[in-house]
Formats: C-alpha cells, structure tokens, sequence
C-alpha cells in the first residue's frame, strides 16, 4: 500500500488545542490558591477539582536536580509538548512546549490499553464481567462454538490470546501489519476478531493492539453500552478527569487500543489513581485487587518483556525503583508510575488533534495521523526517548 493510502482524509491545517514544535519549555509555578485535596497527605493525597501545585522543596525534592528532567525532555527534536511530575498528589514540577499549556489535548496511542485493562476491572467489579476466567466468547457471541471459544478475558488482558498479530509500524510492511490494517477498516472490532488462532491461548505473549480491540468489544458486550460512556461515568468523572475523548471507529465501537485524548494532567490523575491502589480520596474507584493484578508480571520468564493486565513493569531502567511501572504509547506517550518514592510522571508528545469528531471514518490515519505523516497534524515523535536519562533526575531529586 502506498503512504498516501493512509493519509485519507489528512490535510495539515492545525485545529483548537494543538501542540507546539517548540523545544522551549514554560513553567507552571505553584498556584497562589488552589482546591483542597481529599485525603490528608503523604500516601492518600489526590486532587480535588484544581490539582495542589507545590514547590519541589515541600515535598522533599531538590529543584535544581529535579530540572534535569525538563532540560532532557526539551531538547530540540525530542518534541515533547508536556511533562508533569506528581509527589504526595501535588504537582511538583510541570512544564510545556511553547504554544502548549495546561489545557491542550494530548493523544494516548496506546496508553489506552492501560485505560481498557482499568475499565475492564470495574466491569468485573460491577458484575458485568463475572470472572477474568470467563470464556470471552460470553461477551462476543460470533466467536461461540469456534477455536476461539478457550480464549479467557485474563488472556487477552496479558496479551496471550494466541490469535495471529502482526505489531508492525514501519511504512515497507504496510500490507501486511496488522495494526495498520486494522487502523484502515472501519469495523476495526470486526479485524481484531476475525484473526485466525496461530498458538494455544495463554501460551505465547505477542504485543497486540488487536487484543486491547477486542477487550473493549468484550466490554461493550458485556455492559451494553459504548466503552466511552462507560468510562466516563465509572472512571473519568469519579477522577476528575473532565477531558476525556475516546475516539471510536465508524461502525461506534470505542478504540480500546488507542486515541484517547485528555490533557498531561488529566493523565496524572490516572496514574495517580493507580499509585493510590485504586483509591481516590473516600472512594474505592477501582479494586485495589485489580491494581495488584494488573502490575504483576503475566509470564515471569527470562524473555518476558514484564507485561500485567496492560501495564509495562521496568523493573531494568538503570537508576530508576524496580517496582516502577507505566503506560506507554506510540511517538512518545508515558505515564510512570513509581510507588516506592509516591510518584507519578508524565510526558507527551506534540499533538494536533483533528477538529472533527473523534470518530475514525474513513479509517482512523486520516484523522488521527502518527509519525509526523501530515505536519501540523496529528503525533510527532521524539528523534530519541531514553527513559533512563529522562526519569533519573526525577528520582535523584527526592531528598526525603
């Protein structure tokens, strides 16, 4: 297929909420007021409406260390658009491209998936998902009676599925990528599913966007409602998160692998929620059960990549507390989550978000292009991402 086949749709005028290419990164300094947070402190702390912004001295950390993190992120080429650093659930350093702010839409790629796995545990907490055990031909009737009737709702959480998936982003392998392929159908729950079985479920990790696809189908078929609106009411409002658009393809079915958009700090908020085991302030928003499940590592072999219920584990970043964990999606979106030291950070890529619906139609790259396809539109990636050199100085700050 050539380029242009995915650029459907793509022109590069820019639209309300975009990002800069800006390497100069802005400060937000401590508010001068700001809404109480619910809890009282170190280890239970979360935001209310506004967040609680604090010099890095009042939560034990060195500024002048912690600006390690910025002067990396921010480097001509990395094109980041924003980092926010969260210790004791106040922001402690937040920084943003020109043209950028607290306000501009972000994209997920897929960190997402994370955002699936999560809404996947309060349908399990709720009843609409019984088990994680459950044949997940209970929610998809199509796969019923089929050699796909063994897959459980837990495999497809740890990317076990077994199903045939080709993860594969470089343009010369275009036609035979199944994400790509995937991202140009406009029932792309019908491509994810329809993939022939290649291993045994539970056997085999294979990385795929098409499985994080097929959780939300599961979702939706088990709740009765678009995935988007369920997590609006169980997870995005409960936390704050008061921007939050998750594009669907054209067929309605939310695109449980991907796309995303909220803002840097709507992102903190998730993370944070993690970081306090599902909690936020008096209310259990998601098991903190499902929190421990999704941060343990599905296949502990020698070649496993640290996989749970769709979170990464870096447990090998040089410098950085071997319990740390993160969401990450394409052209450089990360939410890290650090219990050890209570830290959340986050940093994301330059984003031009389509003024149109969130709606993937004709296909989702004409929309929602990545890699700087169409300049002035969609992601754009870093030159080069080392989580190391960007996370140490965030964790050489803490004095305390």
């Amino acid at each position: 297929m050539a380029m242009g086949g995915l650029l459907v749709g793509c022109s590069s005028g820019a639209s309300e909420g975009s990002g800069s290419d800006g390497a100069k990164a802005t400060t937000t300094a401590p508010a001068a007021s700001t809404t109480a947070a619910a809890g009282s402190g170190s280890g239970d702390q979360v935001p209310g409406d506004e967040w609680v912004v604090e010099e890095p001295e009042a939560e034990g950390m060195d500024a002048a260390t912690l600006e390690g993190a910025k002067d990396y992120a921010f480097v001509d080429g990395r094109n980041t658009q924003g980092v926010v650093v969260v210790r004791d659930g106040a922001i402690v350093g937040e920084w943003y491209a020109d043209g950028a702010d607290a306000d501009s839409w972000t994209a997920s790629w897929s960190v997402a998936k994370s955002f699936s796995s999560a809404v996947a545990g309060l349908a399990v907490e709720d009843g609409s998902i019984a088990s994680v055990d459950d044949p997940a031909a209970d929610y998809l009737p199509e796969w019923e009676g089929t050699d796909k009737a063994d897959i459980t709702v837990e495999d497809i959480l740890h990317m076990q599925s077994g199903l045939e998936w080709d993860e594969d982003y470089r343009p010369s392998s275009l036609d035979t990528s199944d994400v790509v392929q995937m991202g140009l159908s406009p029932n792309e729950l019908a491509y994810a599913a329809g993939r022939p079985v290649a291993h045994p479920p539970a056997t085999v990790f294979n990385y795929s966007s098409g499985d994080a696809m097929i959780l939300a189908g599961i979702i939706e078929g088990a709740t009765g409602e678009p995935m988007r609106d369920y997590a609006t009411e169980h997870l995005f409002e409960p936390i704050g998160m008061e921007r939050a658009d998750w594009w669907q393809d054209a067929e309605g079915n939310t695109l449980g692998y991907c796309c995303l958009d909220s803002t840097a700090r709507g992102f903190a908020r998730f993370g944070l929620l993690y970081l306090r085991d599902g909690r936020w302030g008096d209310e259990q928003v998601i098991p903190a059960t499902w929190v421990e499940a999704s941060v343990e590592n599905a296949s502990p072999a020698d070649d496993d990549p640290g996989y749970g219920f769709m979170w990464w584990l870096l447990d090998d970043v040089d410098g950085v507390p071997d319990d740390a964990y993160a969401a990450q999606g394409h052209d450089g979106q990360f939410i890290y989550v650090i219990p050890s030291l209570d830290l959340v950070v986050v940093r994301t890529g330059t984003y031009v978000k389509d003024p149109g619906p969130a709606v993937a139609d004709p296909n989702l790259f004409g929309v929602y292009p990545p890699d700087d396809l169409v300049p002035g539109k969609g992601t754009k990636p870093p030159d080069e991402w080392d989580e190391g050199a960007f996370l140490r100085p965030i964790v050489e700050s803490v004095q305390d």
